[in-house]
């Protein structure tokens, strides 16, 4: 991608790279399941596929033993935080089950622990500069949901106001951490449809790297709709291959 497009990224970059890298670190602790996965026993009713099609299916029954397993550990955990007291990691364990379950597309649990984990957040006695850094990653694991959903509204709503805490995070460091308490500004700035546009396209490529390509290629088909209302030529050419490449 060009410079230009490059330059017209917005804060998205931070809920794909996060969510990636989380739900990847996840994933490597379980590497004893993946080969289990791929045993032939466990793929009794693939054995009419094609051998491309058989891998594929192998990898998926791979990936969903592993994330089954990480729940069990991360449920482990939690009990562990909460009996320690330590509402930091327990809010953060709660929210690293919210990813497990979006991966897994059993969103009504993913919802459940999000809630709570925002509950806790709330009700914490943690300062507003540590709330400020939290608050974020429970709203990206939101905004994974709602795209893997296809609420890109709310998507977009999300990436606006993770910049505007990150904003005021970087102000407050030259005036005063208790300015980390000020609230985002009620009239923001009008969206920029080219700059929806990418963010959109940002996470596309990044739920093909998780492996979700009916999602991916559905927020991909958002995000051209949305550059081709401000005629982004080669913006709609690039997206154009990068759609035909989860069509093939």
């Amino acid at each position: 991608m060009s410079k230009y497009y490059i330059t017209i990224f917005s804060i998205a970059s931070i809920i794909t790279g996060t969510i990636f890298l989380t739900s990847q670190a996840l994933l490597s602790t379980s590497n004893k399941i993946a080969q289990e996965a791929k045993n032939p026993s466990n793929l009794d009713k693939t054995t009419n596929l094609s051998p491309k099609k058989l891998q594929e299916s192998a990898n998926s029954l791979a990936q969903k033993n592993q994330w089954q397993q990480q729940l069990a550990t991360l449920q482990q955990d939690l009990k562990k935080y909460q009996q320690n007291g330590d509402i930091v990691q327990e809010i953060k364990t709660l929210n690293l089950l919210v990813i497990t379950y979006t991966e897994l597309s059993e969103y009504p649990k993913a919802l459940e622990y999000l809630q709570l984990a925002q509950t806790k957040l709330k009700q914490s006695n943690l300062s507003a500069e540590q709330k400020s850094f939290i608050e974020p990653e429970l709203l990206i694991a939101l905004g994974t949901i709602y795209a893997d959903r296809g609420n890109y509204t709310q998507v977009l709503e999300i990436t606006r106001k993770i910049g505007e805490i990150q904003k005021i995070r970087i102000g407050s460091l030259g005036s005063g951490i208790g300015n980390v308490e000020r609230k985002p500004e009620k009239n923001q700035v009008q969206p920029d449809v080219k700059k929806d546009a990418y963010s959109l396209y940002l996470i596309a490529t990044t739920q093909q790297k998780r492996g979700k390509n009916r999602e991916a290629l559905r927020t991909a088909e958002e995000a051209l709709k949305m550059l081709r209302t401000v005629q982004d030529k080669e913006g709609e050419k690039e997206l154009i291959r990068f759609i035909n490449t989860l069509r093939f």
